[in-house]
This record gives C-alpha cells, structure tokens and sequence, in this order.
C-alpha cells in the first residue's frame, strides 16, 4: 500500500515531467522538420512579393547559370567564387523577373513576335546578335547565317544549343520591357523653366570670400563633459541621421596565425640536403624535379636579367653547375643549369582572340583555322582581326601587340611566339580564349639558360598547427564574456581586429578571408558572446560579437560613439558661437577678429552652390547661407562641419542668363532622366515584400 500511496501522491509531479518532456520533443521536431510556426520553411530560399522560391527551384537556376558560364569560359568546372557570385546573380534576376514582371502585367507591356523576329534576324538586330552573325570577310550582318543557325539548332545533338538560344531571346525580351517601361517612366518627367534657372545659378554663380575658422579640434574632446541625458537629447533629436537599411553585426576578433616554427624551416632545409647529392649527378633534370620538389619543373629559358640575384652565378657556369640549398620567397632551393640556348629577347606579333562560347574550345579553334586559311589566301590580317578579334585594344591596330619581352604573355602564347619563327601562324589556347597568332619580328638573339630548381616549400607541421590551436584553445575558454576576451587580449599581448557592418551574407569580414563560417555565427550568437575556435586554414580565429545593429533606426547604444562625437561637436560649437559673438562685436572687421583669435584669414575664390567645398572639407550649409548674403557684410558666426566660421563676401559673380534656355533645359532633363534606368527598380524593390533566407543555405 506505500508504494500505491507514494504513486499517487508523485503523480502530478510524474505527469509534469512526462508534459515537458513531451513538449521539448514536440519542439525539437518542430525545428527540425522546419515548422512554419517556429522557424519558417527550411526549404525555401525567400520569398518576392508573397510568391516563396524553394531551394531546389533557385538551386537549379543556379546550376543553369553555371553551366552557361562553362560554355562561356570554356572551362569544365567552376570554383567556389564563381558559383556564390552566380547565386547572387540568379538571385537579383528573380527579383527582378517577379518585381518588374507584376509592373509589365500590370501596364499591360509586352514584346511581340513581330518585335522579338525583327530584333533576331530582322532590319534593327539586337547588338548581341549584330556582332555574332557578321560576316568575317564584309564586316556585315548577315541575317542569312541567322536563319542557317536557326535551322541547324533543330538538328539532333544541338539540344544544349538551342536551350541557350531560349535563355538568350527571354533575355533579349526582358531587356526590351525594362527599355519601355524606364522610356514610359522617362516620357513623364518634365522640368521646369524655374527649375532650369535655380540650377543653372547653382553651377555658373561664384561667391568670393574671406573668412575665419575655430576648429573643432583646436579643442581636446576631453575637455566636453556630457551625462546620459546629453547624449539623450541629441539622439531623440537626430534619430534619422541613425537609421539602417540593412541588419548588421559589429564583431572583434583575434587570429592565431599559423607559421613554421625553426623546427619546421630545419626539416624543409634537412630534406633538400638529403636530395642534394641525387640531384647534382641526375641526367634527367625534368624527371628529377617532378618526382623530388614540391613544384613541378618548368622548361622556361631565362634571360639574365629575369634571374633571381640567387642564381645569377650559373648564367656564365657549365651545365651541371649546381647551388644551394638557398632560401627564396618561401621555400628552400637547390638550383641546377640544365640547358643554355640563343634566343631572341623580344619578338613582334600580332594575333587575333576568339572567346570560347557555345560549342567550346574545338568550335573556336575550328573558326581560327578557318580564319588563317582565309588570311593564306589573300586577305589582310588587319582586317580579319578588326572584324573578329574580341580583344578591344589590339583588334582596332589590326591585332598589333608589337614588341614584347619574354614572360611578359600568358605561358602559351609567350611559348609559341618564342619558340617561332617570322612568318609562323600558330593557334593556341589560354585562360582568355584561342588566339590565331602571327609572328612578325623577332629581335636580336641572346644566351639564355634553363635552371631547374628542387624546391621545400616552407609549410608548418602538424605538431605547429596543434600548438597553435591548443593556444587559440586556451584563449576561447578563458574568454567566455566580452570583459574577458579584452582582459585577456591585453594580457597576453594580442591583437585584437575590427569587423564592422558585417552583413547577413558577407563572405569575408574584417579583412579576414573565407570567414563565412564567423559571419553565419554571429547571426545565431547573442551580444557578448563569444566563439569557439574557427579553423579558417592558415588561422584560427576567436571572435566577440559586441554589436548587433538591426534593421531600421539603431538604438542609442548602437551608435552612442558616433553620437558622443557630434555631441560635443555641437557642445563646442554652442561655446564657439557665444565666444565668437562677442569677438565679433568688440572687432568691427575680420582682420581684427582674426588677429584676437590668432589664426589666419582665408580666403576661398569661385565656390558656388553647386559645388560647396573649402580646404578644410564640405561646407553646404555655409554656402547656402552665403548664397544669399549681402556683399561687404560682416556676417554673424556660423556652424559648421568642421568649425565655427565668421565670413564676408567681396564678390559674387552673377552669370549672365542664355537667350535660349534649349541646351540647359536638356541637361538637367536628361541628368533626371538617366537616372530612372537604375533608381526605378531600386525604388520598387525597397517597396517590395521581400524575405531573403539564402544564409540559411549558404
């Protein structure tokens, strides 16, 4: 019967343990399988105007995008950058598809077949389409190979091609209602005749004027005493100057760099002298590079003057001759003299450039060779390169690159133009597409030699990385409270780095590369946390959030430094202007002002409203008040941004008013207009529901 007993008496103490248990598998299932009630979807990336983009929709534009950039490059893979900034391009593009596309609809814009015929392979061609379908040997479009190209895309095994092609004309199509749409916008904006005038004024009338200045900083900040209800009071009064478009995070942060120790730099140096012996009797230096050094051999002959001051002894030595072990750049080195030739020490090309783009690099090796086969039977190799060169800068001197050193190309265009000869026309490939080279003048041969280098790159070890990690380490758990992590940093005699505005989808912060891992942290920590250790390879990294700055006007302790320091701007300046005033009154003019407060008179010709700078930095406010002052009065103090200004005008120049006000009115018109095709979409986007959950994914 006790146990019976104890049962019922614990039952309500049973049944609460049971609820809450219960409870926190309820919630952790939640945020687990992404309830809308607690965390928002996890499968959506964001969301535009009510309309949610899921993270396989957005993932798969993204890999459209990559795939294009492929072809575009001409490369099989593309790096870590590449794609991120890829991600941010699709991102925009949706934005702006879902954004504008509401506009379009709503107005009732569109393009139509006719429209989109007439910019493919009708009489006005979109300028992509103009430069890819000209005809190499005329310099003319030709909408017949358009039409052929059409045709063929239908073909078996163009698939890829014509998906492209799509994209291509869906873009062409967007970009034809943003051209409406910002011309609709554009047709709406009138100016002025007084409108004209004002800002006319504004540019042609000067004001000439000397004046006095007390500095803020003739005053030490410490000498301003403000309480919290100082700095208050400005903040209530200057709220906007305080308001952020954008959530961000302050941080600090102390890297611990991982670097060889003397222990490391002994064993890279003990290695090479271990090879050294080898290496001097190797017949096959290229073998023996290639299967002892940390870098692979490199058949490049040097000129004298391109050798490192290390090896300039084995210019004039035998073959054989060997050196080192030396230390250079970061890495320990033997250097041999395999080879010594004569070499021209500049050679005379010219060459034309052909992206690598849809159908790859075969396709545009295929047109170079078409186009030398074209240059073989008569036609100028000038005129070949202005129509089809994309390299703007050669393409307009008929592909002339002129004289050029060694080394100073890409390695497979230097190679091919060094190891040629005048007349030769080779194609070859590099990082900036396939070039079709001719080899016009070579200049005077030289010696030159081939030095093979077994290098030890200078590397910290395991046992380095785990000691400075364990040191990181130590210094995490110790400051576990921002009070700590800067007691400790002082301590231990750190340096501690600033990142400030860090935003929600900043890769790198503070100066610190490839910190993204620091920056999703910071949006989950609270402020005063600190971090664990971040390994960010070469360092690892604790950092402090000390800010949190969201979205919107910032609280005072946000921003209480930047407001400390216009508040005792303006203490000082209340003290300069009752100061002043008086000065004024007793002086009579500026020279004897100038001579009780013992600064100069400075003077500052042809500033106008437009334009209102003085030595010491903007002054709009004085200007304006300028602007409308009186000539030959000694006006009363004025704030400033820099300090307590007391001026007097001696000129102002009136500009005389043109008798036709055509070519002003245009300017100012067109200055509003050109600023619609960047500021509309802008305007909407900000007006826009709009939630961007990529750092969640990213």
């Amino acid at each position: 019967m006790s146990i019976l007993e104890k049962i019922r008496t614990k039952s309500g103490l049973l049944v609460g343990i049971i609820a809450i248990a219960l409870l926190i598998f309820i919630l952790e299932s939640a945020l687990d399988s992404g309830n809308r009630f607690f965390s928002g979807n996890k499968t959506r990336v964001g969301a535009i105007g009510g309309k949610d983009v899921s993270i396989s929709d957005f993932e798969a534009k993204v890999d459209e995008a990559a795939e294009n950039e492929k072809a575009r490059s001409g490369k099989s893979t593309i790096d870590d950058n590449t794609r991120e900034n890829l991600r941010g391009q699709v991102w925009n593009q949706l934005l702006m598809e879902t954004i504008m596309g509401q506009q379009y609809k709503d107005l009732g814009l569109a393009v139509s077949e006719t429209e989109l015929f007439d910019m493919v392979q009708g009489k006005n061609p979109h300028p992509s389409v103009k430069q890819a379908f000209t005809n190499p040997q005329t310099g003319v479009f030709d909408p017949g190979q358009v039409i052929s190209f059409l045709k063929n895309m239908d073909k078996p095994g163009n698939e890829d091609t014509k998906t492209r092609w799509i994209n291509f004309e869906q873009a062409i199509k967007q970009e034809r209602m943003a051209n409406k749409f910002n011309t609709l916008l554009k047709k709406g904006l009138y100016v002025t005749k007084a409108e004209v005038k004002r800002d006319f004024i504004a540019k042609s009338r000067t004001i000439k004027f000397n004046y006095v200045v007390q500095r803020y900083n003739t005053v030490p900040d410490s000498t301003i005493k403000l309480g919290e209800d100082d700095l208050k009071k400005y903040y209530n009064e200057n709220k906007n100057k305080f308001k952020q478009d954008f959530d961000s995070r302050d941080l600090d942060y102390v890297a611990f760099e991982v670097t060889p120790s003397a222990e490391d730099r002994n064993e890279a140096m003990q290695g090479l002298l271990k090879v050294a012996p080898d290496f001097a009797k190797a017949t096959n230096d290229s073998d023996f590079v290639n299967q002892n050094a940390d870098s692979k051999f490199e058949a490049q002959y040097a000129s004298r003057k391109s050798l490192a001051p290390q090896v300039d002894t084995l210019y004039n030595a035998g073959i054989g001759t060997m050196i080192g072990p030396y230390f250079d750049g970061n890495a320990f080195r033997l250097a041999k003299l395999s080879g010594v030739r004569l070499a021209p020490d500049s050679v005379k090309a010219r060459h034309i450039l052909l992206k690598i783009e849809a159908g790859g690099v075969e396709k545009a090796k295929a047109k170079a060779d078409s186009l030398k086969k074209l240059i073989k039977a008569g036609a100028k190799f000038e005129d070949v390169a202005k129509a089809n060169s994309t390299d703007p800068g050669s393409a307009v001197k008929g592909g002339d690159l002129g004289f050029f050193k060694e080394g100073m190309m890409v390695k497979p265009f230097n190679d091919a133009c060094f190891n040629g000869k005048v007349g030769d026309m080779p194609i070859v490939e590099s990082q900036f597409g396939v070039h079709l080279i001719e080899i016009t003048g070579r200049g005077a041969d030289t010696r030159k030699v081939l030095i093979s280098y077994v290098d030890r790159q200078l590397k910290a070890s395991t046992k380095t990385y785990q000691e400075v990690y364990q040191k990181a380490t130590r210094f995490a758990g110790e400051s576990r409270t921002l009070e700590q992590f800067e007691a400790n940093v002082k301590a231990q005699k750190l340096t501690s780095m600033p990142a400030q505005m860090v935003r929600e989808l900043d890769r790198n912060m503070g100066g610190l590369e490839n910190s993204r891992l620091v920056v999703k942290w910071a949006y989950k920590a609270n402020k005063g946390d600190v971090s664990e250790v971040f390994d960010l390879s070469s360092r690892f990294v604790v950092a402090v959030l000390k800010e949190v700055k969201e979205k919107g006007i910032l609280p005072l302790d946000a921003v209480r430094k930047q407001v400390e320091f216009e508040a005792i701007r303006d203490k000082k300046a209340e003290r300069f202007l009752a100061d002043l005033d008086n000065k004024v009154k007793r002086a009579g003019s500026l020279s004897a002002l100038a001579a009780e407060m013992k600064v100069p008179v400075d003077t500052s010709k042809n500033t106008s409203f437009a334009a209102p700078y003085l030595p010491s930095g903007r002054e709009l406010g004085l200007v304006g008040m300028l602007s409308v002052a009186k000539t030959q009065t000694l006006l009363k103090p004025f704030k400033g941004e820099n300090g307590v200004y007391v001026a007097q005008i001696w000129e102002t120049t009136t500009p005389t008013f043109p008798s036709d006000w055509k070519d002003a009115t245009d300017q100012l018109s067109n200055s509003l207009k050109s600023r619609v095709d960047y500021e509309a979409f802008e305007a909407l986007k900000e007006k826009a529901d709009i939630q961007d959950n990529r750092a969640n994914f990213y």
